[in-house]
């Protein structure tokens, strides 16, 4: 009959969520140093699962596009009104070509 093997070794459950914290911290500094901007860094955090406690992907995307939201919309007004006198001008010298002719 053999002997009893017991394992001497214990893996505690702090002793792996304290590597998974280094892990997650080294992974978080990889992401920052890659990424382009704030939203990118947070992205990819997201994506990872390295994010840290408290962010919110959805908060900070929401923050994103309220940013972005109003410079859209002023840059559209102005390109139809570029757009109206150009016509316009074109237009006008179309037919003074044929009023000439």
């Amino acid at each position: 009959m053999p002997p009893k093997v017991t394992d001497t070794r214990t893996t505690s459950a702090d002793a792996l969520h304290a590597v998974e914290a280094e892990t997650a911290a080294a992974a978080r500094q990889i992401v920052a140093a890659y990424s382009e901007n704030f939203f990118d860094a947070v992205t990819l955090m997201c994506m990872l699962g390295v994010e840290p406690e408290g962010l919110s992907y959805r908060k900070v995307a929401a923050e994103e596009e309220a940013k972005n939201a109003p410079k859209k919309a002023a840059k559209k007004t102005t390109k139809k009104a570029t757009k109206k006198t150009t016509k316009k001008a074109t237009k006008k010298a179309t037919k003074k070509t044929t009023k000439k002719a």
